[in-house]
């Protein structure tokens, strides 16, 4: 059964004689952690790694933060470990230098799009609110429009439902989501 190894800035709680100021320095260091989002320390300091971990032993469900601040958890134990980003790093502007991973997710926060790193420094938009940030599909077989599906403006409710409906069956028919009566 594998341990989880000792956090490398906690101290040990163990004398009794300091137990009130060792749990303090242990809730101080803490709070950095996890509410400032500190990267995760290696060797006394902050990892200057961007994406998970590529070197060491790691357990089941342990947590690593880069630093960019992306979070990534351990799907499976081992050296380095296979992890899973759960929150993409907040960003002001897209990184252009360091090594990324393929499918590296970052939020810009200036242009508030979700981006995931494509290789050579280029992002793929995924997700986002302004107008240079569109959603698109790739892979994907283009189909015809459907029919009876006109291109007007959805003015009343008859026509925003109607138009619901249409997108939902070209979702269901893709294979997108599964569809029902």
């Amino acid at each position: 059964m594998a341990t989880i190894p000792p956090h490398p800035r906690l101290n040990d709680v163990s004398n009794a004689a300091l137990f009130r100021e060792l749990t303090a320095d242990n809730f101080n260091i803490l709070a950095e952690e996890l509410a400032k989002r500190l990267a995760t320390y290696q060797n006394g300091s902050p990892t200057t790694i961007i994406g998970p971990p590529t070197s060491g032993t790691h357990v089941l469900a342990e947590f690593w933060r880069d630093a960019l601040g992306g979070e990534w958890v351990c799907t499976v134990a081992g050296t380095p470990g296979t992890w899973k980003q759960v929150k993409p790093a907040a960003v002001t502007a897209d990184p252009a230098s360091g090594t990324l991973p393929t499918g590296y997710l970052i939020w810009n926060v200036t242009d508030g799009a979700v981006k995931r790193h494509a290789g050579s420094y280029s992002w793929e938009i995924t997700v986002g609110a302004g107008t240079s940030a569109k959603v698109g599909f790739h892979g994907a077989t283009p189909t015809a429009q459907r029919a009876n599906a006109n291109q007007a403006e959805a003015s009343d409710l008859a026509s925003v439902i109607t138009l619901a409906n249409e997108l939902r069956a070209a979702l269901v028919e893709k294979g997108i989501i599964k569809g029902g009566a």
